[in-house]
């Protein structure tokens, strides 16, 4: 059984074929799934760059931005909750959504969470590049001391 995985998702085809990938091939019960989206802060800092159209405050205009992509983001998860449970064979899924920069978000709630395992896919939302595919993936390999299940996504492999 696994004990709790981590499983970070951008919500790409590469994280859906990643969880339908695990689902065909793991015959173990999941005690518990943690799905994390992690909100890039660069993508917040170039949305108001130079910018305060709502609040002529550039601090409020930051904080609602992120309020909203929060809200967005846990729908979003809420939609795949149950879906994933069932792919997963888990007892529970926990959802989070934190702002930051994924592969460092990604370490730090494993370590918290204390996750047995986090579940990446090879290529996720920039998949199809083949300068950048995998980067959150190899960083998130780098830099955490948890075991790292890395499952091929990409179309061809």
């Amino acid at each position: 059984m696994f004990r709790k995985i981590l499983f970070p998702t951008d919500f790409s085809e590469g994280a859906m074929r990643a969880i339908q990938r695990f689902e065909k091939e793991n015959t173990v019960e999941v005690k518990e799934c943690i799905m994390l989206h992690v909100i890039d802060e660069g993508i917040v800092e170039e949305l108001v760059t130079g910018y305060s159209l709502m609040y002529q405050n550039e601090k409020l205009e930051v904080e609602d931005i992120i309020k909203r992509l929060k809200d967005t983001a846990l729908k979003k998860l809420e939609e795949r909750k149950e879906r994933c449970r069932e792919m997963m064979h888990a007892k529970s899924v926990k959802l989070r959504v934190t702002v930051g920069i994924p592969h460092e978000e990604i370490v730090k709630i494993a370590e918290e969470e204390n996750v047995s395992v986090i579940l990446m896919p090879s290529h996720g939302r920039l998949g199809f590049s083949r300068e950048l595919m995998g980067s959150t993936t190899i960083r998130v390999l780098r830099k955490t001391r948890k075991p790292v299940l890395v499952i091929k996504t990409h179309k061809g492999e």
